[in-house]
């Protein structure tokens, strides 16, 4: 017999290859996630720096600057909130596509299992076949040849 070779192999392939692209790209939101949250706290380092420097500062100028850019701060903290929550949407998004990649690809993997488990079978019923074939003939040999009646 021909060595077993699944019917559907370049679906699978093609699986396979959407499972790692959406693998991919949840490392990569991932990793934006990372850096909005790095953004976020060094903003709210640089907010707590501020503040604590305030508290020094009796000038009504220096003041005034410090408060505008407090607010511009709280602004900008506000802003890389949304940010970071648009990227987790983008990353649980992501992982939902890496799920369903994942689902089908498995899917096909079982349908070249039953294939192969086919495959090996209906050799093995080939096989039995020749076997009983031979057997047959030998037999019928030996009953020829050596007639004991």
């Amino acid at each position: 017999m021909q060595p077993y070779q699944f019917s559907m192999g370049k679906i699978l392939d093609w699986r396979e290859d959407l499972e790692e692209e959406a693998r991919n790209t949840v490392k990569a939101a991932e990793l934006k996630v990372r850096k909005e949250e790095q953004r976020l706290e060094a903003l709210l380092k640089d907010s707590r720096k501020l503040k604590s420097d305030r508290l020094f500062n009796a000038n009504i100028d220096s003041v005034k600057r410090h408060s505008l850019y407090q607010d511009m701060l709280n602004d900008k903290i506000i802003q890389q909130r949304l940010q970071i929550k648009e990227a987790e949407q983008e990353l649980a998004a992501a992982q939902t596509a890496l799920m369903k990649a994942n689902k089908d690809k498995r899917m096909m993997e079982k349908l070249e299992e039953k294939e192969r488990f086919l495959h090996i079978e209906a050799e093995k019923k080939e096989e039995q076949k020749q076997l009983d074939e031979i057997s047959t003939l030998q037999f019928g040999r030996n009953f020829v040849f050596n007639p004991k009646s």
